[in-house]
């Protein structure tokens, strides 16, 4: 009798016994991560034995997604940038302003 009260209950608290159940969380959508602040607070749905892995791998090849666009996008933005910089303002591989005091 105590297994099948003990199996009733983890049915119960796993989310497929009713009113009990959790409201299941929608699966992350890129503005959820906007910013590394969303990405250190957002936290994966919880199972019985640690996170569900199917939404966890969802949020984290979403992350990784948007962190290799971010990404793309600065590398684009410096190359274009370093395009119109001119020649001589050029140095080592970094941008010069026009203000430089070290010319003679």
């Amino acid at each position: 009798m105590a297994i099948v009260l003990l199996g009733g209950i983890v049915v119960v608290a796993s989310g497929r016994g009713g009113e009990l159940a959790r409201e299941r969380t929608d699966d992350p959508a890129p503005q959820d991560f906007e910013s590394w602040a969303d990405v250190a607070r957002y936290r994966p749905p919880a199972a019985l034995l640690g996170y569900q892995a199917g939404a966890t791998d969802r949020a984290l090849q979403l992350i990784s997604r948007l962190i290799a666009e971010r990404d793309a996008e600065i590398a684009w933005l410096r190359e274009r940038l370093r395009q119109l910089q001119p020649e001589g303002e050029r140095e080592h591989g970094t941008l010069i302003g026009p203000d430089r005091t070290d010319e003679p």
